[in-house]
């Protein structure tokens, strides 16, 4: 499928053979004989976007918005793979095509977006779609890696035109990105991910398109490279680029709390979570976020905090501190020091981490919370849901941690008080299945 457009000639090519042009009139050449260079084409920087991952069988699919940027560009479009029976690429006389159509077949779908441009360039993008009951509540955030999976969740935090604050952190570990979830969300910004050297395409397309005011790399250099900060200042030659990190996950973690600028605000409470475990301090985010509390990352077999530790609970005078997860994750010393030195503390345990999930999520969303969603995230590995902390502390919603295909009673249960309108599932359909919409037990 083409769009139409009289411009044949990228920009900088036009802009090439008019600057060779004049040159060779003022020369006193003859034009027409005269070789002239052709500058080599400019890569494909449009971002495609993927469907809706969810669609409802025998209810209409018409998304507002096309599969790729109108950036004035004339690209041919094409799906491979399977789209769901009954949906297609429609043309919109001019405008990006979407796919639109009514399903009509429940089941799992994995397509290929492709776009062709007048150079001969190619760019594509891996794609997914359920078609699920009608009536399902259920929706889905994901995409085919856990960096484009940031981004699809940074997409849906972020309005067009606002100025995001960017937290970068690896997506090679946990702790960096889920100590700066909570912060992100203070801040209206998002979390974003990258390997150590080399900055995934996904991230720097976003980093090129929103071009953020702010930049924070979560981490030292041993986390994320000097080389790779390199790599973010090209992708967005404007930003302001702070580092904060420290020797190890709870240095960083303190220093991202406390830092004046970007950190946590004013708060006296303080969620606390193993920094070795993810489950736990994935659940603590959204609650902490609901209080606008950080989430401090310790050493959860010590047995009473270090004097940075203790230095930072006093400094913000904390007065109330909730532990989230068991012993085994947060040693009873340890929380007998937090109580002595802010007053008072709690601890929100369980039999294993969907217990702590559920529990976690009883305590600090009443049935009047004011958000109308529920993230649910897999309690398996942390990929998938690292991002999705600042999502769910935008929205004031919690993160349910479930297994691929089925959660527990307790865990469907408080899906079941709060009555969600909208059920997400943060991942894949290779993460997290379809099933989960109609709340399947675990045996």
């Amino acid at each position: 499928m083409t769009r139409p457009h009289p411009t044949i000639l990228h920009p900088i090519l036009r802009r090439t053979a008019i600057a060779v042009s004049t040159a060779l009139l003022l020369a006193g050449a003859p034009l027409l004989s005269a070789p002239v260079a052709q500058a080599a084409p400019l890569p494909i920087d449009t971002p495609i976007f993927c469907p809706p991952n969810i669609a409802q069988i025998g209810v209409p699919f018409t998304p507002s918005t096309g599969v790729y940027d109108e950036d004035g560009g004339t690209y041919t479009v094409s799906i491979s793979g399977a789209l769901p029976p009954g949906l297609a690429l429609v043309d919109r006389k001019g405008l990006a095509p979407i796919v639109s159509g009514t399903p009509t077949r429940l089941g799992s779908s994995t397509f290929t977006i492709t776009l062709l441009d007048n150079f001969a360039q190619t760019k594509q993008k891996i794609c997914f779609m359920d078609v699920v009951p009608a009536g399902s509540k259920l929706e889905r955030i994901g995409a085919t890696d856990r960096y484009a999976e940031a981004v699809d969740i940074a997409n849906r935090i972020l309005t067009a035109g606002a100025d995001p604050v960017v937290y970068l952190a690896s997506g090679e570990n946990f702790a960096d990105a889920l100590s700066a979830s909570g912060l992100a969300s203070q801040h209206g910004g998002v979390v974003l991910l990258s390997t150590r050297d080399t900055l995934p395409p996904s991230t720097a397309e976003y980093l090129t398109r929103r071009a953020p005011s702010n930049v924070v790399v979560v981490g030292s250099e041993n986390t994320l490279s000097a080389a790779l900060v390199a790599q973010v200042k090209a992708a967005s030659a404007t930003s302001t680029i702070t580092r904060i990190g420290g020797t190890d996950r709870y240095e960083t973690s303190r220093m991202l709390i406390s830092d004046a600028t970007l950190g946590a605000m004013a708060s006296t409470e303080l969620f606390v979570a193993s920094g070795t475990k993810f489950p736990d301090a994935l659940s603590a985010s959204p609650a902490a976020a609901s209080l606008r509390a950080p989430v401090l990352l310790v050493d959860g077999h010590a047995q009473a905090l270090s004097a940075a530790e203790e230095a930072l609970v006093t400094a913000r005078g904390v007065k109330r501190v909730t532990v989230v997860g068991g012993e085994d994750t947060v040693s009873r010393g340890l929380n007998d020091s937090l109580a002595d030195t802010a007053g008072a503390s709690s601890r929100i345990d369980g039999v294993d981490r969907y217990a702590v999930s559920a529990h976690t999520v009883a305590r600090h969303f009443p049935a009047t919370s004011p958000s109308d969603t529920v993230y649910l995230a897999t309690g398996a590995n942390f990929p998938d849901a690292l991002a999705g902390g600042a999502l769910a502390g935008k929205n004031h919603a919690p993160i349910l941690l479930v297994s691929k295909n089925c959660m527990t009673s307790e865990v469907a249960a408080e899906i079941t008080r709060l009555k969600p309108d909208h059920l997400v599932l943060l991942g894949g359909p290779d993460t997290l299945d379809a099933t989960l919409g109609t709340l399947p037990l675990c045996s």
